[in-house]
């Protein structure tokens, strides 16, 4: 007798749906608006890149509609550039809205470090970026199509900054902000990192010590789960720029 074949990761992320957000559906394009922008869930995606994957799946999941794209490497005119791409955009979305946010948006006061001089030598890299910090809010407007290419809309957040320090500011403060539902992690060994996104790096060490762990983290081959988390049982998906499978992690208590 064949075995069932294992779900896909689209398949577990559908068991888990959200409503278009409310802020998303008007007439009147919205404008970044901090408080309302986390009430939604969130994706987090440290060394981003172009990589358009976690926004595939969540869209025909239509498990979350509200994404941040951090990287330390890609500088504002190399983003505008390529979210205008007919072949590196995000297919089948139309750019809609688009503006400038500046740091005292995102973090307004300013932030505390949850990473001390003890945890690693590059704790003194924390803040560390290769390019001009900024913060781009763009929506996406669906083309054509049903719900089954994606929700109607869709909204990203890029942030030019370091991807470890960006997670400490945005969801570490203990401000009430929620942890995002989904960070995918996927260590890049000549990316320029210099603390691993995976198992017992930097990041693991911030996100357990303020105890802000996603519900889900997918997981690139070459990097490793974070401790209290179980492998949903979904079939591995390639994604990034090399192309590594994927797995679909949940955390144990979420």
């Amino acid at each position: 007798m064949q075995a069932d074949a294992a779900p896909t990761i689209v398949d577990i992320l559908r068991r888990y749906p959200e409503p278009l957000p409310g802020w998303l559906d008007g007439h009147t394009p919205p404008r970044f608006d901090r408080e309302t922008f986390f009430a939604s869930r969130t994706v987090y995606y440290p060394g981003s890149g172009d990589d358009g994957q976690p926004v595939k799946l969540c869209a025909l999941s239509h498990a979350a509609h509200s994404f941040i794209y951090v990287d330390q490497a890609v500088d504002r005119d190399t983003l505008l550039e390529r979210l205008n791409d007919r072949e590196k955009g995000f297919r089948g979305y139309a750019i809609g809205h688009q503006e400038a946010v500046s740091g005292d948006g995102l973090r307004p006061g300013g932030w505390t470090s949850h990473a001390s001089e003890d945890d690693a030598r590059a704790s003194a890299r924390f803040r560390d970026s290769f390019v001009e910090p900024f913060g781009w809010f763009v929506t996406l407007h669906r083309q054509g199509g049903g719900e089954d290419h994606g929700p109607r809309r869709l909204a990203i957040l890029f942030i030019g900054s370091d991807g470890i320090a960006s997670y400490d500011a945005l969801y570490c403060q203990r401000d009430g902000t929620p942890p995002p539902f989904l960070a995918v992690i996927q260590d890049h060994g000549f990316g320029g990192n210099y603390s691993r996104f995976g198992q017992d790096g930097l990041l693991e060490l911030v996100a357990g010590r303020t105890d802000v762990r996603p519900k889900f983290l997918l997981v690139g081959e070459n990097s490793g789960p974070w401790t209290g988390y179980a492998d949903t049982g979904a079939s591995p998906e390639p994604g990034g720029s090399g192309a590594h499978p994927r797995r679909l992690f949940r955390h144990v208590s979420a």
